[in-house]
């Protein structure tokens, strides 16, 4: 009996055990109710982008003055904070008013050398007045020359017409004397004439000769009288230049206001000697800038530096004014994204007539751009998770989770670029397609949903 009761207090636990296993088993038939959830659709929404950057005031234009020519201070007539006007011109461009002057240099070398060339200049065109003197002389030569030479072939003509007059006579007398109806002595008279017409004509082919190599003596003096005053013309403008470039280096002893500037920086006294700036490197004597307009430089994150463009109207809000708001369109951007701080420069132009603002003073730039036609979903039904996004679909009764590409955010609504389909193969390549308008996807309670959890709309 005692036997018995061990063994039957072994058996129950083991029977106890058995049945306990066997629970779940009778409740494996039964399926978890489906998930109530709400549905919205996609929609083609206009977004409004805003983008907020800190930004940087600068002068409109800032130039360091720096010696061209080398001298001393003479004087001194800038000093910080003071405004100097600029060259002014006329309709056509003319500079009728030059800047104003910041400083003078003592230049006195450059002056006399100055002097030497303009007393130079005055020597060449004395020569050039001597040349041409010298070439209307040997011009009038020329002609006499050649009226020599006329002369000479005249007188030639004229000892060969009694050259031929002498010979005809002669041969007439000789037929003559052998007819015997003159004596010899009449014939021999003829003949010395001829020879002395002979004689004479030789003599007028040389003063021919003679005439026409003067003639050419005087031509070839006058084409060097030409040359001359071609040559000292232009010794004329080797010196008019030579004295043009000291004109022009002595304008450089003026430090002259090159438009209408404040000097924020001054680096020289009276007396200090200076010499010619070499490269960006160089000491300024001044630095001035121009403040009647100012650049309100920005700097766009990369990924919306292609939604601002020129023309697009920005907010400046400038930490120390603080009861303005300034407002004015993009002047101009860099095109360029620049490779280390990955931004792109914008830059607007403000006016600053009441000089308000200052360069370097600090800025905050706000564009509100407008983007149209943009397929969105309530950012409540986007799940943003690392890198990816997603939102739940339904297909046949089953929450499906698609992923998404998704852009801007605007408020409660997140732009969608695109979706990833499933292959319509079994094992495909999924794509990536746009989502379209009206597209039913799930919202609310989405932590809670599972892939191919039966859900039920409410």
């Amino acid at each position: 009996m005692f036997r018995s009761k061990r063994i039957c207090m072994l058996i129950l636990p083991l029977v106890a055990l058995s049945g306990c296993q066997q629970q779940p088993s009778a409740a494996q038939p039964g399926a978890a109710p489906p998930a109530i959830v709400n549905t919205t659709k996609s929609e083609k929404k206009t977004l409004k982008r805003v983008i907020e950057q800190p930004a940087q005031i600068e002068s409109f234009e800032e130039t360091p003055l720096i010696a061209r020519i080398p001298g001393y201070v003479g004087k001194v007539d800038a000093d910080i904070g003071m405004r100097f006007d600029g060259p002014k011109s006329d309709e056509k461009g003319n500079i009728v008013k030059p800047g104003d002057i910041l400083a003078k240099l003592s230049v006195p070398e450059m002056v006399e050398e100055h002097k030497q060339k303009l007393a130079l200049v005055k020597q060449t065109e004395a020569e050039v007045a001597q040349a041409e003197a010298n070439f209307k002389a040997a011009d009038a030569h020329v002609e006499t020359a050649a009226a020599q030479v006329s002369e000479a072939v005249a007188g030639k003509e004229r000892v060969e017409a009694s050259y031929d007059r002498w010979n005809k006579e002669y041969v007439r007398l000789s037929a003559m004397v052998t007819q015997k109806v003159i004596d010899e002595q009449t014939r021999d008279e003829a003949l010395n004439q001829r020879d002395a017409a002979d004689g004479a004509r030789k003599e007028q082919k040389a003063k021919v000769q003679s005439a026409e190599a003067i003639h050419k003596e005087t031509k070839a003096q006058r084409d060097k009288a030409k040359a001359d005053v071609d040559a000292a013309k232009a010794r004329v403008q080797v010196a008019q230049a030579e004295a043009g470039r000291l004109a022009a280096m002595l304008e450089y002893a003026d430090i002259r206001a090159p438009f209408d500037c404040i000097v924020i920086r001054r680096n020289v006294h009276t007396g200090h000697f200076l010499q010619p700036g070499a490269g960006s490197g160089s000491q300024p004597i001044f630095v001035v800038a121009r403040t009647d307009k100012l650049r309100v430089v920005v700097e766009v994150p990369e990924n919306d530096a292609h939604l601002v463009k020129e023309g697009l109207e920005g907010t400046v809000r400038v930490q120390n004014v603080k009861d303005r708001h300034f407002t004015d369109k993009v002047a101009r951007i860099s095109g360029s994204v620049d490779a280390k701080s990955r931004t792109m420069r914008a830059e607007i132009d403000l006016k600053n007539d009441d000089k308000l603002l200052q360069p370097g003073m600090y800025a905050y730039v706000t564009f509100n751009v407008t983007l149209p036609d943009r397929i969105t979903l309530p950012a409540a039904t986007v799940v943003v998770q690392g890198d990816r996004a997603y939102c739940w679909q339904i297909a046949n009764g089953k929450a499906v989770r698609t992923q998404l590409r998704i852009g801007y955010r605007d408020g409660g609504n997140v732009e969608v670029l695109k979706k990833l389909v499933p292959s319509a193969q079994e094992g495909g390549t999924p794509t990536w397609e746009n989502m379209a308008a009206g597209e039913v996807v799930i919202s609310g309670n989405l932590a809670n949903l599972t892939e191919g959890q039966a859900v039920t709309v409410k």
